[in-house]
């Protein structure tokens, strides 16, 4: 008998709000060993961090300068950099099966990244997706960065968006090992505040049609 071709709507969203990073990395391991046992295709994790540094497996971008006093630094098994978050800023972490979304890698990536610039699309800010540096970039500006890790099909951590973060945990760290980037937030970008609870409903909301995009509800 044929699989069923997984919908949108088969894809759980989660909003767990303002939790250590921790905490998230549990629950990135609980649902993706969930879906290596074989159980549904993924979930979206939508959701803020406390002021925290992290590391990527790439140890030559891991350039952390100061870390201010009382903020961790935490090695993570993702692709790229170091690079900072803190209130403010929407993190997205899609655990998911690529095999079972018919997704490779890259597509993976592109269209998380297609999503992002779809949000910020809505609030009025065109944001190019970039594989090379990886990322969501504003005329140069750098407003969202993208790390995974990929095992067994399975992908863990995603993409972080500056949305009305200050940007100074920034300043601590040569940003994803680039030294002349500029990092930027929407709220910069646009003069205004932005409501994160309703950007991250959205958020989860466009992730899921991008993973599954003949399917969305």
């Amino acid at each position: 008998m044929p699989h069923a071709v997984p919908a949108a709507r088969d894809i759980d969203l989660r909003f767990p709000g303002r939790i250590g990073f921790a905490e998230a990395v549990v629950l990135q391991q609980r649902a993706a060993e969930a879906l290596k046992a074989g159980a549904g295709v993924g979930t979206v994790f939508v959701l803020e961090h406390p002021p925290v540094i992290t590391l990527g497996a790439n140890k030559k971008l891991n350039q952390v300068l100061a870390a201010p006093p009382g903020v961790p630094v935490i090695q993570t098994d993702r692709g790229g950099g170091a690079t900072a978050h803190e209130p403010g800023q929407l993190v997205v972490y899609p655990v998911v099966h690529l095999r079972r979304l018919g997704l490779g890698v890259k597509e993976f990536v592109l269209r998380i990244l297609g999503a992002g610039a779809m949000l910020l699309a809505e609030m009025g800010l065109a944001a190019e997706p970039r594989l090379d540096p990886l990322g969501l970039w504003v005329d140069g500006r750098k407003i969202a960065s993208m790390g995974i890790h990929v095992s067994r099909f399975v992908t863990t951590h995603g993409l972080a968006i500056n949305l009305v973060n200050d940007l100074g945990l920034f300043s601590a760290m040569v940003p994803c090992g680039l030294p002349d980037v500029r990092m930027t937030s929407a709220a910069r970008e646009l003069g205004r505040d932005v409501d994160t609870a309703a950007a991250a409903r959205r958020m989860a909301g466009l992730a899921a049609q991008a993973l599954c995009p003949d399917n969305a509800p």
